[in-house]
């Protein structure tokens, strides 16, 4: 009886565990009415921890083992606005609160399955489809849930209707999860809301302003369209203010520099100016001047990774506060006057609403903490 208290206790499985005899099994487990049912013996090359794990995820897979507080195998079906999206993306919607890694390790294992076949996480989800979504722990995703709930800085609503939601995203956190990320905007507005929500475009971690994200997938492709439309009429305008370090000379310029991606150290990515780069354009309009700084307008044209940071470090005026791109020294400087991030906000975007047809352009003021840095420089002039 020791040997099995130790037992139960190593493989951490509850005493009221009970079995469903639903399947041809061979004995003892069709019979068993608890884990005293069982035996395990020390033969073969198998030690006894091995077996015992391999019995415990044997009657898992069967659905055998019916434990207090899991959640039951159920099926959704896929419906016609939910088309055209990502397994993992459904999942982390459909499974509020669990984490991004045990919804990718039961993709994997092959728990979730599309019309009975395995699939990865990128597979695209067809109207119809019919989604296996195996049992999980109650108190997990309880637990899962408040955690990640007590972490959320709710945004400020700029334009919301039933095909887009456009929040005023703060400073600091991410978009969407990634490398080192523990929580994302997505990932937090997609607990506290049923609806499908897909990201139109990103901003940086500690860019600051308008963001867009789309409720359903229609609105989603019309979107994007206008985002990589050809010409200027069709095209969606964004704009950006940002502080640089250095005095603008001249009026409005625009920079068309090639950009490429690099990858510096593993899960950091950049961007660099190159020749065999893609194309990248924007525009630099100057709106006040300071003593070393200026406080510019930029219209972007293109969308690339870091495009303005790249640009502006790239014309040897980086933006203030930047920890990639910016001279350490001179963000030292910057965080005397209470400057702790980067100066860019997204403070303006103007688009053709996807289902009325109609011009839409939504702004953002600068946060208080930039306001603030503006007014410290004025006083030094």
């Amino acid at each position: 009886m020791r040997w099995m208290r130790s037992l139960l206790t190593w493989g951490k499985v509850p005493w009221d565990c009970t079995f469903e005899s639903r399947f041809d099994c061979p004995a003892p487990l069709a019979a068993a009415h608890d884990l005293t049912g069982l035996r395990f013996f020390r033969q073969g090359g198998c030690s006894l921890p091995k077996k015992i794990r391999f019995y415990k995820h044997l009657l898992t897979q069967l659905d055998l083992l019916d434990t207090t507080g899991k959640s039951k195998v159920r099926t959704r079906i896929i419906l016609e606005n939910e088309s055209g999206q990502r397994l993992d993306n459904f999942l982390i919607r459909e499974l509020k609160g669990v984490p991004k890694s045990r919804i990718y390790r039961i993709i994997r294992d092959g728990q979730v399955r599309i019309n009975g076949g395995r699939s990865r996480a990128a597979t695209r989800l067809g109207s119809g489809d019919r989604v296996r979504i195996p049992p999980l722990r109650l108190a997990d995703l309880d637990r899962a849930e408040t955690t990640s709930s007590d972490r959320w800085l709710t945004p400020k609503i700029l334009h919301e209707d039933k095909d887009l939601l456009i929040i005023d995203k703060p400073s600091g956190i991410a978009v969407h999860g990634g490398t080192g990320q523990k929580t994302s905007v997505i990932q937090q507005l997609r607990i506290t809301s049923p609806d499908y929500l897909e990201l139109i475009h990103r901003l940086d971690k500690e860019t600051s302003g308008i963001l867009m994200i789309a409720k359903t997938r229609q609105a989603l492709l019309a979107m994007h369209s206008q985002l990589q439309a050809s010409s200027s009429r069709q095209r969606m305008k964004k704009v950006y203010q940002a502080l640089l370090c250095g005095r603008w000379r001249g009026k409005s310029r625009t920079i068309n520099r090639p950009l490429e991606t690099v990858r510096p150290k593993p899960g950091e990515k950049r961007s660099r100016v190159s020749e065999t780069g893609r194309f990248a354009q924007s525009t630099f309009s100057p709106i006040e001047l300071f003593r070393g700084f200026s406080l510019l307008e930029i219209a972007l044209t293109t969308g690339r990774l870091h495009q303005i940071r790249a640009h502006a470090s790239a014309e040897g005026m980086p933006v203030a506060g930047d920890k990639i791109y910016g001279e350490k020294e001179q963000n030292k400087a910057l965080r005397r006057i209470g400057l702790n991030r980067q100066f860019l906000h997204a403070s303006e975007v103007t688009f053709v609403h996807p289902t009325s047809r109609k011009a839409i352009s939504v702004q953002s003021p600068l946060p208080p903490s930039l306001l603030s840095v503006l007014t410290r420089l004025r006083e030094e002039v």
